[in-house]
């Protein structure tokens, strides 16, 4: 019966006697309940590797209508929403944890309470020793590159590296790791000039990639000199050298001074003993009063880096 109200005569007779009464019926409508959502896929929340996609799919049910509208929300997911009941794959791609949500709505425009799943896409991290590395030309350097793995990740990690100086080679071994591990970069300096060179090793999974930072110092060389080339000095006495090191291209270590080929009797001494940089030392010969008579060649020689250079200088004692 439609809703609405009915005017009704109610009689009864007993014998010649009737009598009536008027009622009314109302009858109304019936208070319209909310229709029900529910995700058929995936069967719980989940977890996703960047790049990875979710197959989604629900219905609705309504116990006094039925279902005419379904609303997806896929925030962080590519399509980021859908209209359909099973709208299919949705692709993620930064890492995070997202809620996906439906909601239905019945014949009479009431919306359902949404309901969710949650998206975790998982990360990792890339780390490198060591930070920094000296070599001299031609030497092999090697650097660890180790991938972490967080919130369930289990991808491909591919590595690549970047800023190596012109003639220089890096070779990873392996090429690449799954979930978690370390890798070895294998660089070959043969043939590359001096310097120092930042370098950017990179982890790349799917859509994302993961950097470390490293520095690769190849050495250069230094040249020594020595002024003036020859000095004289009485017996007794004591004399002077300059000793300049000049560093090139690449060259920062601290480069030690020795002299050798003194005459008996005659003592040497640097000030500083070492020099760092460009920069001078002062040489003193001091002879006792019966030192060796005579013309000898000194060699002063500067070693650090891994190189060694000399310079010759003259001592005549009278």
């Amino acid at each position: 019966m439609a809703t609405g109200s009915y005017p009704l005569i109610i009689s009864g007779t007993s014998g010649p006697v009737s009598r009536t009464a008027n009622v009314t019926l109302t009858i109304n409508a019936a208070t319209n309940q909310a229709p029900v959502a529910s995700i058929t896929s995936p069967g719980s929340n989940v977890t996703v590797n960047p790049g990875g996609t979710v197959a989604f799919s629900g219905n609705g049910t309504d116990n006094d209508g039925s279902v005419t509208a379904y609303s997806w929300t896929f925030p962080g997911g590519v399509p980021g929403s859908s209209t359909v009941a099973a709208p299919g794959t949705v692709g993620y791609s930064t890492p995070g944890s997202y809620a996906a949500s439906l909601t239905v709505t019945d014949d009479k425009g009431l919306a359902s309470a949404p309901v969710t799943r949650t998206v975790t896409v998982s990360n990792f991290t890339l780390t490198a020793t060591p930070a920094a590395q000296t070599v001299m030309p031609g030497q092999n350097a090697t650097y660890s590159a180790t991938v972490t793995p967080a919130s369930g990740f289990t991808g491909v990690v591919d590595f690549t590296v970047t800023g190596l100086p012109s003639g220089a080679t890096g070779t990873f071994t392996p090429a690449s790791v799954t979930g978690s591990g370390t890798t070895s970069l294998l660089i070959s300096t043969t043939g590359v000039a001096p310097g120092s060179y930042p370098l950017v090793i990179r982890g790349s999974s799917g859509p994302i990639s993961r950097t470390a930072n490293a520095t690769l110092t190849i050495n250069g060389d230094f040249t020594i000199s020595a002024t003036p080339s020859s000095r004289t000095l009485s017996r007794g006495g004591a004399t002077t050298y300059t000793v300049t090191i000049s560093p090139g291209a690449g060259f920062s270590s601290p480069v030690s001074l020795t002299v050798t080929g003194l005459p008996s009797r005659t003592t040497a001494a640097f000030s500083p003993a070492s020099v760092t940089g460009p920069g001078t030392s002062l040489l003193t010969l001091t002879t006792e009063r019966n030192g060796q008579k005579g013309t000898r060649t000194l060699t002063i020689t500067g070693t650090g880096g891994g190189r060694t250079n000399s310079v010759t200088v003259t001592v005549v004692i009278q």
